[in-house]
């Protein structure tokens, strides 16, 4: 398998080596209230950067064109991750109250279990099965040699190939592409981490911890004690590598 990878990952960039990609993904939230938005993963192959884009409703989900530029159109973007594998740095727009912040971590080390035995096909191409946990939840993943690239959607990194779909064990999120295109175009980056608060992100953990107890404060009679005890959480990321 790892021979495989170096000669996947060797004629990928003699053939797309500068070339950029952009992944269409379909998001589902199973949650209390059902959701779906599109993603959209963009890749520079030569810097080892990517930016993942949420949208706020859907998003247009067309393969980009040779003479067309991938920009980032701010108003129909909700959230976005940026990844930079040169530094080890990740970062991502967030929204507390009406505070927006800029929140950094190191990229995540996700210990993957690859299961060589188990394929599927997606979208033609032939996928391989992983399973990881992560921050809480246990994941099953399927990537695909054809793209011999270590990103995936969201925050998900780290396997021998790009990550095609994934999802928890008990479907509550749900990523998955829905298309592939390349680009000779640059890809633009946001440009919003002086404009906003930067934060890390225990940080920023600790104040949506903060937030939602001040919440709560505020909806109590006057003159009510409330017990210390943290909420439980119901988001993708329930527990942290400091909390382990």
């Amino acid at each position: 398998m790892k021979y495989l990878v170096i000669i996947a990952l060797f004629l990928f960039k003699f053939s797309f080596g500068q070339r950029n990609l952009k992944i269409n993904y379909i998001i589902k939230y199973n949650t209390e209230i059902y959701n779906e938005k599109n993603g959209i993963l963009m890749l520079d192959v030569k810097s080892q950067k990517s930016l993942f884009l949420i949208s706020k409703t859907n998003l247009k989900n067309e393969l980009p064109k040779e003479d067309n530029q991938i920009n980032v159109i701010q108003g129909e973007i909700e959230r976005y991750v940026i990844t930079d594998f040169v530094v080890d740095s990740l970062f991502f727009k967030e929204k507390i109250n009406s505070d927006i912040l800029i929140v950094s971590e190191n990229i995540p080390k996700i210990k993957w279990v690859l299961n060589q035995e188990a394929t599927k096909e997606i979208d033609q191409y032939l996928c391989y099965k992983a399973t990881a946990n992560f921050r809480g939840r246990n994941y099953t993943a399927w990537y695909s040699l054809d793209f011999p690239l270590q990103y995936g959607p969201w925050k998900f990194n780290g396997l021998p190939g790009l990550i095609m779909e994934i999802y928890d064990q008990n479907n509550r999120y749900y990523w998955g592409v829905t298309s592939i295109g390349f680009t000779d175009e640059k890809i633009e980056f946001p440009q919003e981490k002086n404009l906003h608060k930067k934060i890390d992100l225990k940080e920023y953990v600790d104040s949506r911890y903060e937030k939602i107890m001040d919440n709560i404060d505020i909806r109590l009679p006057r003159g009510t004690q409330t017990q210390t005890t943290k909420p439980s959480r119901n988001g993708i990321e329930t527990k942290f590598e400091w909390e382990e």
